[in-house]
């Protein structure tokens, strides 16, 4: 299956609920993103805040740099 989401490290272990409830979790997130609501603005954030942490971590996005 070909997809554009960054799956959990733990993914293979969850049971079929589990994925279900993350990927209905990841795609609201996506959708409150593009819709420029104060909850895209909290999760806008939320994810800049970790990527500055795991930048000073030292931390590079193996992904982006192919």
């Amino acid at each position: 299956m070909r997809h554009d989401y960054d799956l959990p490290p733990d993914w293979a272990a969850m049971t079929d609920e589990e994925k279900s409830r993350w990927m209905t979790q990841e795609r609201c997130r996506r959708q409150a993103r593009r819709q420029q609501t104060p909850a895209a603005a909290a999760v806008d954030a939320t994810a800049e805040r970790v990527e500055r942490k795991l930048e000073a971590r030292g931390y590079a996005p193996v992904k982006q740099l192919r």
